[in-house]
């Protein structure tokens, strides 16, 4: 472990519960740290790990890429008490039939 030792290393996933500190999945064991500061954020799994440094770890990378899902996403809408509708995207195309 780049940073931290064993201990502080098994501490630390203990205090996130075992689990990726973004994804929740079981058994990370990528230490993040911050790229400017060196400073240890927590502990991640293979994907949110790469996820993260494909993002430049910029928020505002993000915060893009959320909009841009949420934008091509059908959406459930609350219309009643129990009754949802499904919101057609912003963008975004069916697939095509060759996929």
């Amino acid at each position: 472990m780049a940073g931290i030792g064993e201990k502080e290393f098994q501490e630390l996933l203990a205090e996130q519960g075992g689990v990726c500190a973004i994804c929740g999945g079981a058994d990370p064991q990528h230490l993040d740290h911050g790229h400017r500061t060196g400073w240890v954020r927590g502990i991640l799994c293979f994907n949110c790990n790469g996820g993260l440094g494909q993002f430049r770890d910029s928020p505002m990378r993000l915060a893009r890429a959320i909009t841009y899902l949420r934008g091509t996403t059908w959406q459930r809408a609350l219309i009643h008490p129990g009754v949802y509708q499904m919101c057609s995207p912003t963008r975004g195309r069916p697939p095509s039939p060759r996929s």
